[in-house]
């Protein structure tokens, strides 16, 4: 193994590592802390300091890869000391190996176990052991002990971990948590790299190439994505792998893994493409923008005879290619200027009716003799949708219009949140893909580029009605979804007792297809529990110890570095705002609230005793009004305007979006309308008092925010 100190000394590493500590000040969600044995008077010193942190993946067959991070720790103090040192891990890791090394030899390490109490142990011996999640949303972590490292000395440490990438389009992922806390102890840069890939392959870090063999700095502060290209074996669209881990301590019970993952599709190529843009309220106002740069790589990529059309929506759909005097081609860099400059004109407008622009896409396929055509309906939005429009509306509505050869759907999600944490299960968009069959894309169109757009084409698809036939000496520890998501790798954790369980059947429905495959046990040994290794001398009587804090290290300081693993792998992922109910009355009263009493005090003018209640039914999500419909109504006289009026209403509300807010807010506000007594002008408009606001989704990874006064959270 190399040595990563390089020519600089350990002293210039750490001048430059206080440099960017005071410049950048503490960050609340960033890992990894470093704490070295203290003497008396030296508080707010660290002995023991990182000069140099280095992380490797070796891309492996399919599903799981190695990932080594090294340390370099230096001691600049006079005098021996121990040191402890917690890294986070990307999720899924698990720890199987340890080395350590002094003046460039490497040592290779071995299993042993954790002791429950503090104590000593020989110089120069290293310990390793698993910090485990203790929720479903945390990130692992590794904690390191070196005993009595020597005063100048340096020793490298190098953990090895077995992990799962996640799968998006064409490439493999993991996300690298901010590790920086405030940066006196830990090294000025994180240095990373892929080795394995093909020839002509690059890796990535946040979507920026590297070439291959490269080492690629990144600021340790910062929550980067670590990407590269996938070759898979196996194209199964239903994939996964089981592993089974027998006890080490008794032969008839173990732990059980399952890892489930839509595999790679086919890349789609279509002869026409029919492009869907959202202008709702919620997405972004450069969407426009950033989806013709988008289409203009695509299809770049397609064949020169490949025709396209488009169409803008919310509540309405906008053609947008219909001044063309012929269907254009992908190649026509005059019919994207004319694309791009009716988006412009264009302006965002509330509502989200994906049933209607899905059925105007499926009817000018059909009605354009594009039946015997491949044909490829891409809808690019926010996957903000109503969710009282149920996906089997949606699909009746498609169903309707569609010709002898069904379109295929492609949803590219352009939503930052989504791109890194992935799509829960019982978000609308991904109900709806899952009954159209459809393919989910969550690359944000920033992150796309000439090179990796058609990528987009090879999203797979979503899995629905997703079952498990588990043996009946076996119990889940995990919660089973609904589905599979694209861009998701489901890891679910179990026990068994008596007989190995030898094999599980999965199944479930894409594209209107049953899916079902069984999946063989692989037998796995277990993570041991700890690991250690020395840069001298003999391992047999540390194994034999095994693992244990040293008697100076306090619990509020393993406390507060497990916590701050935590905070790390939750960035990104907090909601930094949200409505509540006196948000939404106010917003109801001063916008929706004026506009039905003008519609009423109208309807008595066509009818002076009319009166009765309609229920108001609102949907809204980023700050747009998504859905709204009439609920509910009783009216002496039945009114049609007056229906349409106050349903317009409604429409006008205008209500602020909650700072990276991706929840789904449900109200409904009945109004009663009263009519007026005998002598009076006008008739009264009251708001009863039985409205409801539900909160429909949380953001990814979070569960939904407790009930409020006035809030009913939906199971």
């Amino acid at each position: 193994m190399r040595s990563f100190l390089g020519d600089g000394t350990w002293a210039r590493r750490l001048a430059c590592c206080v440099a960017v500590g005071l410049l950048l000040g503490p960050s609340l969600t960033s890992a990894d802390e470093i704490t070295s044995e203290p003497l008396e008077e030296e508080d707010g010193y660290e002995a023991i300091e990182e000069v140099a942190y280095e992380l490797f993946v070796e891309a492996g067959q399919d599903y799981a890869a190695t990932l080594r991070i090294r340390v370099a720790l230096h001691n600049a103090s006079q005098s021996t000391r121990d040191v402890i040192h917690t890294l986070a891990l990307p999720a899924t890791a698990e720890l199987e190996a340890l080395a350590v090394a002094e003046g460039g030899r490497w040592s290779a390490g071995e299993a042993t176990t954790l002791r429950e109490s503090t104590g000593r142990r020989d110089p120069g011996t290293v310990y390793v052991r698993a910090i485990e999640p203790k929720h479903a949303s945390d990130i692992p972590a590794a904690q390191i002990v070196a005993f009595s490292v020597n005063a100048g000395a340096t020793i490298q440490v190098e953990v090895v971990a077995r992990v799962h990438p996640r799968l998006r389009g064409d490439r493999w992922e993991l996300d690298l948590a901010a590790r920086c806390v405030d940066c006196l102890g830990l090294a000025p840069e994180r240095r990373t790299t892929v080795e394995g890939l093909e020839p002509g392959d690059d890796f990535y870090l946040d979507d920026a190439g590297h070439e291959a063999k490269t080492l690629a700095s990144s600021r340790p502060q910062d929550m980067v994505t670590l990407g590269w290209p996938a070759h898979l074996r196996r194209r199964a669209a239903l994939d996964g792998r089981y592993e089974v881990i027998p006890s080490a301590s008794a032969v008839d019970e173990g732990e059980v893994r399952l890892y489930l993952q839509l595999g790679l599709t086919q890349t789609s190529v279509p002869d026409h493409v029919i492009v869907a843009i959202d202008r709702s309220f919620s997405t972004p106002e450069n969407l426009s923008r950033a989806a013709v740069s988008f289409l203009g790589s695509l299809f770049q990529g397609l064949p020169p005879a490949t025709t396209f059309d488009a169409l803008a929506f919310d509540r309405k759909v906008t053609p947008l290619c219909d001044g063309l005097d012929r269907r254009p081609l992908v190649t026509d860099a005059e019919a994207m200027r004319t694309v791009a400059a009716a988006l412009n004109q264009r302006s965002r407008g509330q509502g989200t009716d994906l049933a209607f622009v899905l059925a105007e896409a499926a009817r000018r396929a059909r009605s354009e003799g594009l039946s015997r055509k491949r044909t490829l309906v891409i809808v690019i939005t926010d996957g903000m949708f109503p969710s009282r429009v149920t996906p089997l509306e949606i699909e009746t509505a498609f169903e309707r219009e569609v010709g002898s050869l069904r379109p295929e759907v492609l949803f590219v999600v352009d939503e930052p949140m989504f791109a890194g944490a992935g799509l829960p299960p019982d978000h609308p968009v991904v109900r709806v893909a899952t009954k159209l069959g459809a393919r989910i894309s969550t690359a944000t169109l920033a992150q796309l580029d000439s090179t990796t757009s058609r990528g987009v084409l090879a999203a797979p698809q979503t899995l629905g009605d997703l079952r498990l036939e588990l043996p009946k000496n076996l119990t889940l520890l995990d919660e089973v979804p609904t589905g599979l998501v694209a861009g998701s790798f489901l890891v679910l954790r179990g026990r068994y007792e008596g007989k190995r369980p030898r094999s599980i059947r999965i199944s479930g429905r894409s594209a209107g297809k049953h899916l079902s495959q069984r999946i063989a046990a692989t037998t796995m040994p277990s993570q041991p529990a700890a690991l250690v290794a020395r840069t001298s001398g003999e391992l047999d009587g540390a194994a034999e110890e095994g693992f244990a804090r040293p008697p100076w290290y306090r619990p509020s300081e393993e406390a507060k570095a497990e916590q701050a693993i935590v905070r790390a792998g939750r960035v990104g992922r907090s909601r930094h705002g949200h409505l509540d109910h006196e948000i939404f009355r106010h917003y109801l009263m001063t916008r929706v609230y004026p506009r039905a009493r003008a519609c009423y005090n109208r309807a008595l003018v066509r009818t002076r005793d009319q009166a009765g209640r309609i229920a108001l039914e609102i949907e809204v999500g980023k700050g747009e009004v998504m859905l709204a419909r009439i609920e509910e109504i009783q009216l002496v006289h039945p009114d049609a305007n007056l229906a349409e009026c106050v349903t317009e209403a409604a429409w006008a509300l205008d209500i602020p979006a909650g700072e990276l807010d991706q929840q789904i807010y449900r109200i409904r506000y009945p109004l009663r309308f009263v009519a007026p007594a005998q002598g009076y002008p006008s008739g009264r408009v009251e708001r009863i008092s039985d409205d409801v606001m539900e909160l429909l989704l949380g953001p990814a990874g979070e569960p939904r925010a407790p009930a409020e006064v006035g809030i009913e959270a939906v199971p």
